[in-house]
């Protein structure tokens, strides 16, 4: 049942801004399905607590689920989708992918995010932010400026930078940026969730 093209097609809507809000309505013309089709499946995701639902009036908003597995496997997906579409873009980009999964071997970075032409590496403390700038190769990154936070100082960038949740690629670390996401979902959903006409 999980991962179908439909399903990953409705998810895909949602993988940009997880704290997004659409009615059935919403997502069947956004999508441009005919409702009782997409009706039939968003039921079936509610019933499997891959949304949240909320009624408003007659309509039900949905929202993810971001404590539900089968959802961030879905979200995962949508993402290991995203980033072969960003390698046969960019060639050079899988030499920073090899590069980034031998500095994994010796630190442990949590996420590493593209966007446009600037990577985010993301470490669980200052020491481990240090010990990865000091050991950084820059020309095993070529043509990307870098830039490194601890947790918390991406957590408070990432709350405040719309573009880097929308328009960004996870080159490492799927799991780590939905246990982020859960983290500071709710803070996200206050400050930018809106019904989308």
């Amino acid at each position: 049942m999980v991962g179908n093209s439909l399903e990953q097609e409705i998810i895909g809507l949602y993988a940009g801004d997880v704290s997004s809000i659409y009615s059935i309505n919403q997502i069947a013309r956004r999508l441009g399905k005919k409702y009782p089709y997409i009706n039939k499946k968003v039921t079936i995701l509610i019933k499997n607590k891959i949304f949240k639902k909320t009624i408003a009036g007659r309509s039900y908003l949905c929202s993810l689920n971001l404590e539900n597995e089968e959802t961030i496997y879905l979200l995962i997906l949508n993402e290991i989708k995203k980033k072969k579409e960003a390698l046969k873009k960019n060639s050079e980009l899988q030499k920073t992918l090899e590069y980034i999964e031998k500095m994994n071997k010796v630190l442990s970075i949590g996420l590493v995010l593209k966007k446009e032409d600037s990577l985010y590496f993301v470490l669980e403390g200052e020491k481990e932010k240090s010990m990865f700038e000091a050991s950084v190769i820059k020309q095993a990154m070529p043509g990307f400026s870098i830039e490194t936070h601890t947790r918390e100082s991406f957590l408070r960038l990432f709350a405040d930078d719309r573009e880097l949740r929308e328009d960004r690629v996870i080159l490492h670390g799927y799991e780590k940026y939905y246990e982020y996401m859960r983290e500071i979902e709710d803070e996200l959903k206050i400050r930018y969730s809106k019904l989308v006409p």
